[in-house]
């Protein structure tokens, strides 16, 4: 089965909510997230696509490491820690003409870089854009609003 890589950013503001569009071909509310490009790493196709389908700039924040690199850093950089690693069944798509396949997906927690800066949806992606707090995805229905694995992440997310 073919595998894509891909990157996914969970944006939680100052306010613990998180912000989710609503998903035109897979029909639920989604983070933020895409394929990762030729000369992308995971962490900036994350911030690539926090801009393109939302508007919003966005730090991607890693897990503390030791960094391989001090003594030398010509020999490379650390990367942010991604908080999941997942491995995702997409189903064929007839409109996109696409086989089945599966999503190697790295999964990243994102802020935004300024809490005054507007939204601004690509209408291609997403219909409607909009920041939920704890109980909003609580309420949210998983047959039919939001896959069950990405309300029980934000759930996690939002109850630290």
């Amino acid at each position: 089965m073919p595998r894509h890589f891909t990157s996914t950013a969970f944006v939680v503001d100052d306010h613990k909510r998180t912000l989710l569009l609503w998903h035109k071909r897979l029909g639920r509310w989604m983070p933020p997230g895409g394929h990762i490009e030729d000369n992308e790493t995971p962490e900036e196709t994350a911030k690539r696509e926090c801009k393109e389908e939302t508007g919003l700039d966005v730090e991607i924040i890693g897990m503390e490491q030791e960094d391989m690199f001090v003594s030398n850093p010509a020999e490379g950089r650390m990367l942010k820690s991604p908080v999941a690693l997942l491995l995702e069944e997409i189903p064929a798509s007839a409109e996109r003409n696409e086989p089945a396949h599966q999503h190697m997906d790295f999964v990243y927690l994102a802020r935004p870089l300024d809490a005054s800066q507007g939204l601004s949806l690509d209408e291609t992606e997403g219909r409607e854009l909009k920041w939920f707090t704890l109980r909003e995805i609580e309420a949210l229905d998983p047959s039919t609003e939001i896959f069950s694995n990405v309300q029980t992440y934000i759930l996690s997310l939002l109850k630290e």
